[in-house]
């Protein structure tokens, strides 16, 4: 604080990294109502890291990477109606990497985000070594961190 007075805070770079799961929509949703407090603007990214599917046999593994594939469209195209709804610039990606935590690191950098929103379902069963924890000790800003139970 500088002589009593707090310093201008402000979210608008707001850098929201998605997944499959329908617990992005609720991740989504918080980023654009921040934004449209803020007049800021979403960048909704997905890194595609290394599948975890190649275990399964193959006629499995493309009919579950379809579904991904599908559900992770759904996501960006939630984003980018809703966004568009409220009036809030959105810029959406899709990258690939084999270290997804470093590829938003990246992007966050790159983007100069003053805020994180991203959503965990395994904070609570898997609090040492989750995405989120890392991300949060990555010392890229602020993490709004959203749980399924929120």
């Amino acid at each position: 604080m500088d002589g009593g007075k707090m310093k201008d805070i402000t979210y608008r770079n707001i850098l929201v990294p998605i997944d499959e799961t329908k617990l992005s929509k609720k991740v989504i949703d918080n980023a654009l109502h921040i934004a449209s407090v803020e007049n800021g603007r979403i960048i909704v990214i997905y890194v595609e890291g290394p599948s975890n599917l190649k275990s399964f046999p193959d006629e499995f593994h493309e009919k579950l990477a379809d579904l991904v594939i599908k559900s992770i469209e759904a996501n960006l195209e939630y984003a980018r109606k809703q966004a568009e709804i409220h009036g809030i610039e959105i810029h959406t990606r899709v990258v690939g990497g084999s270290n997804p935590g470093r590829e938003i690191i990246n992007i966050a950098q790159k983007s100069k985000v003053d805020l994180t929103v991203m959503g965990t379902e395994s904070l609570r069963s898997d609090p040492f070594g989750s995405l989120t924890r890392w991300l949060i000790a990555a010392d890229i800003g602020p993490v709004l961190v959203i749980t399924a139970g929120d």
